[in-house]
């Protein structure tokens, strides 16, 4: 394998947050669907992982978004959008010029 699989820190920090977000998504889900069928428990599992993705993902996005530029700022959520860090075409980048 060359050098065009290998990540960088913040695609490993994602990866990291996203099995994070993952395994507290299936813990909670597992926990709230107790005594129910697999498919209420399954349910569970992907609507908890999704909540925990919509707040701890995009919530900051949107956050730094109205409030900031994500492109100028430096933090942790900031430094995953590793699109806005090259010449791209979103609006936040747009935006910052």
């Amino acid at each position: 394998m060359g050098a065009e699989w290998e990540l960088g820190a913040e695609a490993g920090g994602s990866l990291l947050l996203c099995a994070a977000l993952l395994a507290a998504g299936c813990a909670l889900g597992l926990r709230l669907g107790r005594g129910r069928g697999a498919a209420d428990r399954g349910v569970l599992i992907w609507l908890c992982y999704d909540a925990l993705v919509h707040f701890a993902l995009e919530g900051p996005f949107v956050y730094l978004s109205l409030l900031g530029n994500v492109a100028n700022s430096d933090g942790l959520i900031a430094s995953l959008c590793i699109s806005c860090r090259s010449p791209c075409a979103c609006a936040s980048c747009m935006a910052a010029g």
